[in-house]
């Protein structure tokens, strides 16, 4: 899998989108979320973002890079593991981009 490849790494129960949200802001200083209908998170690494969203699921898909994957690794390692739905081991290519 190429490192710049968009893919798909878990889903998380979008029910707990808030619990979601107040743990990754203790965790990353530069983060971007909205509720308009669709839930989304946006937590900015270097020059790019891991993408927390509801755009294309009922629950919240955790897509990014391939290349981050040791922050999307983090990311579900300090949310609760009830909150995370299903892991994609290896990640699934995000057939949306």
């Amino acid at each position: 899998m190429k490192q710049d490849e968009f893919v798909i790494f878990a889903e998380l129960n979008r029910e707990k989108f808030e619990d979601i949200l107040d743990r990754l802001m203790k965790y990353y200083p530069s983060i971007q979320f909205g509720r308009q209908g669709d839930d989304w998170i946006w937590v900015h690494v270097e020059d790019d973002k891991i993408e927390i969203d509801s755009f294309h699921s009922k629950q919240l898909e955790v897509k990014g890079r391939q290349k981050h994957s040791k922050t999307v690794k983090h990311i579900l390692q300090v949310i609760e593991k009830e909150w995370i739905l299903k892991r994609f081991d290896p990640p699934k290519a995000d057939s949306t981009r």
